[in-house]
């Protein structure tokens, strides 16, 4: 390299790239799902390796369209003979799209380079950084055109600063690979964490696979699994090496971490189980001590009753229809760090009956929580229990509904009684 600077054209004219390995690994199959090749140049005469954003960060125009098939060329000859030792095994490979012109986009060359290499499409993911594309009709051309013939397509480095969730729907993704920046530190950030789950939710919901990248540490690896993502790719795992018949010591972390998820979901589960029976019973006293009041003294005795457990921020009571007849009478400490403005108690009178908490009732159920939620009358994290009781003095039943303060351990699963 002169001047720190790699001479692309070179390492071209003597395909001086060669291609690693880094293991997506599942964990609740304690395997290799998949390999990402990575692409590294080196210099022809000193045999350096020129690290991939130098690479082509100094290659433009057709040079690093060049550039990109050498990679894809070398990456699919390279995994050739592993996919011939285990057929089942996928290859991911990146696709630079910035490259993509119509006129490049028709030439179907990396589909003539796997059948030259004996790989099937269906073993061969096609990562994309769709915000790169310069060339939208392109870009879809490439996609359809390779999905249609068993290609698998993913996005590569979503919630990146340059991802755009927009091209989601136009593209159709079958994999969603969350980019190092979300995963890193995620178990210490609620707001990341919040952003990881949102992502895991819509995957689900449009039939797509999500990858975790970047895992590095234990606790960054729990916590997605914790989110539902069970595929994972780090240097948790492994570095970029060339290719591995077992990828042993990867599959020796699998294990740790897939061991360590299971006691850790063990204890949540047991401890999601003990507080939602603790919750139920505080429901229960609380419904018994209401039923004997008039309609006219339910504030009063609610007042009484907001100490009843240290997870209780809002009580309220409502009618069949789902009117409020009480107040609302909340522990004053939650208020005061709530911001005024914005969030504020509901008032007798008010209609609930589009809530979340009051149409399970209106459906027939008698017992119902949410899903933690931002409580408008405290601006905190909190989830609703409600329950049907019968009040003496009417001959009705009304509902008491219950805010309670939503930990880090509460799953967030709606659970119905």
């Amino acid at each position: 390299m002169e001047g720190g600077f790699p001479d692309v054209r070179k390492i071209l004219e003597s395909d001086s790239v060669r291609t690693l390995f880094q293991p997506i690994v599942s964990i609740s199959r304690r395997t290799v799902f998949a390999v990402e090749a990575l692409s590294r140049g080196f210099d022809p005469e000193t045999h350096e390796t020129v690290p991939p954003a130098l690479l082509f960060g100094n290659a433009g125009g057709t040079l690093r369209r060049d550039l990109d098939r050498l990679c894809r060329e070398r990456a699919l000859e390279t995994f050739s003979p592993v996919h011939k030792q285990n057929p089942a095994l996928i290859m991911s490979m990146n696709v630079d799209v910035s490259t993509l012109e119509e006129s490049t986009s028709g030439n179907h060359a990396l589909m003539k380079t796997a059948r030259a290499a004996g790989i099937q499409p269906h073993n061969v993911i096609i990562e994309l950084v769709e915000s790169a594309a310069t060339n939208l009709p392109a870009l879809l051309h490439f996609v359809n055109y390779y999905r249609r013939r068993g290609f698998i397509i993913a996005l590569d480095d979503v919630g990146a600063g340059h991802s755009n969730l927009d091209r989601i729907p136009l593209l159709k993704p079958d994999v969603l690979k969350l980019d190092r920046s979300l995963i890193s530190g995620v178990h210490n950030h609620f707001h990341k964490l919040e952003v990881v789950r949102c992502l895991v939710r819509l995957a689900a919901r449009i039939g797509a696979l999500v990858v975790a990248e970047g895992v590095e540490t234990p606790e960054e690896a729990l916590c997605v699994l914790d989110c539902g993502i069970d595929l994972h790719q780090g240097f948790l795992y492994a570095v970029p090496e060339t290719p591995s018949p077992t990828y042993r010591s990867a599959l020796r972390m699998v294990d740790e971490v897939a061991s360590g998820h299971q006691a850790r979901s063990t204890r949540r589960v047991s401890g999601e189980y003990e507080r939602s029976a603790a919750r139920d019973a505080v429901m229960l006293s609380l419904c018994m001590r209401l039923s004997d009041a008039s309609l006219e003294t339910l504030d009063v005795e609610l007042a009484r009753c907001i100490d009843e457990g240290p997870d209780l921020e809002c009580l309220y009571v409502l009618d069949m229809r789902g009117k409020q007849v009480s107040g609302t009478i909340c522990d004053p400490a939650v208020l005061m760090r709530s911001r005024r403005i914005l969030y504020a108690p509901a008032e007798a009178g008010a209609d609930h009956s589009l809530k979340d908490y009051y149409i399970p009732i209106r459906a027939g159920l008698r017992h119902f929580v949410t899903r933690p939620y931002i409580s408008l009358a405290s601006g905190n994290r909190c989830m609703t229990h409600v329950r049907v009781f019968r009040h003496d003095p009417t001959g009705s039943d009304l509902i008491l509904c219950a805010d309670m303060a939503a930990g880090s351990n509460d799953s967030g699963c709606c659970n119905e009684f």
